[in-house]
C-alpha cells in the first residue's frame, strides 16, 4: 500500500460511489483524508436537533472534518428555538462556499454576524427557496455576503408585510455571476434594484416586477438572459 503514489489514490477516490466512501476510510491512513473530504463536501439537516447534535459532536478544527465542509443545505426548520444555532454551525464551517436553504427560517441576527466578519467570506452561492423571514433580514444576509457570485432565490410570496427598508450600500459590489429569480420574489427584485446589484447572467420570472429596471442595470456585462414563466 505505501508504494502507491497519493495521486492514484485520489483519483480511485474521486471516481467511488458516495456509499463507499466509508469504507475507503478504512483502507488505509493515506485513503482516510481524501475519503473524509468527499464523504462530507456537502452536509444536509432538516431539523434542529440534527444541527445541535453537529454542533456539540464535531470539533470545529482547522483541518478536520468541519473544514471539509464547503456546501451547507437546511431544509424544512420553519423557525429556530435557538436563533444563535445556524450562525454557530456556520461559523464553525471554515471552508464553506455554498448555502442553500428551503422553508428555513433566517434569524434576524445571522446578517450582523455576517457584516462583522464571523463568517460568510467564502460564501460564493446562496439558493434559497420558501424562506421564512422578513424582507429586511433576507436582503441583509444577501448584502452582507462579500464574495457572493450566484445568487438564486425562489418564492417569497408569503414573506410578512413590513414597511419599505432603507438600504445604505457601503462598498462598491462587482457583477454577479449569475442572478435568478422565480415565482413570487417581486419584492426581492425591487429591493436588487434599489441595491444596485447587476450580472453577466440573469433567470428571470416573466411576471417580476422592475425587470426593465433589472435588465438595465446590468446591459453592460451581460451575457446571459433567460425569461422563465411560472
Amino acid at each position: 500500500m505505501d508504494s502507491i503514489p497519493q495521486e492514484l489514490i485520489d483519483s480511485i477516490i474521486d471516481n467511488v460511489p458516495e456509499p463507499s466512501l466509508l469504507s475507503c476510510s478504512l483502507v488505509a491512513k493515506r485513503w482516510r483524508q481524501k475519503s473524509q473530504r468527499r464523504a462530507f463536501d456537502t452536509i444536509s439537516f432538516f431539523s434542529e436537533a440534527e444541527v445541535n447534535r453537529w454542533c456539540a459532536d464535531i470539533p470545529q478544527d482547522s483541518d478536520g472534518i468541519s473544514s471539509y465542509v464547503r456546501h451547507l443545505k437546511i431544509g424544512v426548520i420553519f423557525s429556530w428555538d435557538e436563533p444563535t444555532l445556524l450562525s454557530r454551525i456556520m461559523g464553525s464551517l471554515s471552508s464553506l462556499t455554498t448555502l442553500s436553504m428551503y422553508a428555513t427560517g433566517i434569524p434576524d441576527e445571522l446578517p450582523g454576524h455576517i457584516w462583522r466578519g464571523e463568517f460568510g467570506k467564502g460564501i460564493t452561492t446562496v439558493h434559497l427557496r420558501l424562506p421564512h423571514c422578513t424582507l429586511l433580514t433576507l436582503t441583509s444576509m444577501i448584502l452582507s455576503l462579500p464574495n457572493l457570485k450566484e445568487l438564486c432565490v425562489e418564492r417569497c410570496r408569503d414573506m410578512p408585510e413590513e414597511p419599505p427598508p432603507t438600504y445604505s450600500v457601503t462598498h462598491q459590489r462587482g457583477p454577479l455571476n449569475s442572478l435568478k429569480l422565480f415565482e413570487g420574489v417581486d419584492r426581492i427584485g425591487e429591493a436588487l434594484t434599489k441595491l444596485q446589484f447587476t450580472s453577466r447572467r440573469l433567470s428571470l420570472d416573466v411576471g417580476i416586477t422592475n425587470i426593465e429596471q433589472l435588465l438595465l442595470l446590468s446591459s453592460e456585462t451581460l451575457v446571459e438572459l433567460k425569461l422563465c414563466s411560472a
